[in-house]
């Protein structure tokens, strides 16, 4: 009993030493800045929409494992090229971008993402208004939409687009009485107490740099050993390029396209996204604001022929009636894995500044501006 007391008396003046120092001397060091732990505060909750960018911010971002984006956002919270004050009502024509992290631009500055090559492009005739933020999905659309259109705010036109990945994170999607989506308030409770220990503890910051060390290793590892089997080469022959190749077309957030096993887990996925869609085009035609329905690929949908995806959301856009736009067949080419790898970010799934070009030269030639 008496050993037991002595280990916890330790243990507690390590913690006691551990704080006094981390708040007095080590915070002000540079190796307490880890990435990982940057307090995002511009990245915020909704009651109604489940979350969304804070209105205002001029922030650099880090993003991905090296890169970097200058975020800010107008009055609406929405990003643009400056912190400029929306009106409801719009002196030129609005367009309003509906979509996820692929449209909020991952990864690079705002003239680097279809929302700043539009605005720049249209500038003289059209406001282009950029509501998208990374991990919506269908549901989280239509509310938000739905929103602002009750705030009075008017559009002319909507480009919607749908990412593969969006059908998965349909799933997780839960509403209340009112139909507005729902924050899991345990897990902010229990961030709220992970991020006191890490704020304040350099023992508690030091174990979770070692931890994210080692499982990154550990993925890696895996990932090159499904990639050896995949391509059929001994694993230490795989090369990082293969590996970060068999990453971009076999992650399950699109790898669901193709394979069958993977789709039966998220086939549920697609009735979801169909009925909230369904919802966001007839509130969008109750308020005459023309539609236009875009789909891309991911990588994988480059690689293997998409079976669940495009022939559904083709279906449905004639269904109901408005304006279809793919992208596939501008990623086509016979060299499906240098098309890949040039124009998408390497090891992700979002475009890079190649991909980015390449999709907004195709949505200026098929969209009656």
């Amino acid at each position: 009993m008496n050993k037991l007391k002595n280990i916890s008396l330790i243990l507690l003046t390590i913690f006691f030493c551990d704080y006094v120092l981390s708040n007095l001397f080590f915070k002000k060091m540079k190796f307490w800045g880890y990435e990982k732990l940057i307090d995002y505060y511009w990245r915020i909750s909704s009651d109604v929409y489940h979350h969304d960018l804070l209105a205002n911010i001029d922030v650099i971002e880090p993003w991905g494992f090296s890169m970097k984006k200058r975020l800010i956002t107008n009055s609406l919270g929405f990003r643009d090229f400056s912190k400029k004050e929306v009106t409801k009502i719009p002196e030129k024509k609005r367009i309003l971008l509906i979509g996820d992290s692929a449209i909020e631009g991952a990864g690079y500055d705002y003239e680097h993402t279809i929302g700043g090559l539009l605005q720049k492009n249209f500038a003289k005739t059209h406001e282009i208004l950029n509501s998208a933020v990374g991990s919506y999905s269908p549901s989280i659309y239509f509310k938000k939409v739905e929103y602002f259109l009750n705030q009075g705010y008017e559009f002319n036109s909507a480009i919607l687009f749908l990412d593969p990945s969006d059908i998965i994170d349909e799933l997780f999607i839960k509403k209340d009485s009112l139909g507005n989506i729902l924050v899991d308030k345990k897990d902010l409770e229990e961030k709220k107490i992970e991020n006191f220990l890490l704020d304040n503890f350099l023992i508690v910051r030091t174990f979770l740099r070692i931890s994210d060390a080692t499982e990154n290793l550990k993925n890696f590892f895996k990932l090159k050993y499904k990639a050896s089997k995949k391509f059929e080469k001994s694993f230490f022959d795989t090369t990082n390029e293969d590996t970060m190749f068999y990453r971009m077309t076999h992650v399950d957030r699109s790898a669901w396209t193709f394979d069958n096993t993977l789709f039966q887990n998220y086939k549920e996925g697609l009735k979801k996204s169909d009925e909230n869609l369904t919802n966001l085009v007839n509130i969008l035609k109750e308020n005459n604001i023309k539609i236009y329905f875009v789909i891309y690929p991911h990588p994988s949908q480059i690689v293997y022929k998409d079976l669940y995806h495009f022939p559904y959301w083709k279906e449905w856009a004639k269904k109901n009636d408005i304006n279809f736009i793919e992208l596939y067949s501008d990623f086509e080419s016979e060299k499906k894995k240098e098309m890949a790898l040039s124009t998408f970010i390497f090891g992700d799934l979002h475009w890079n500044k190649k991909g980015t070009k390449k999709v907004f030269n195709s949505l200026i030639s098929k969209i009656d501006f």
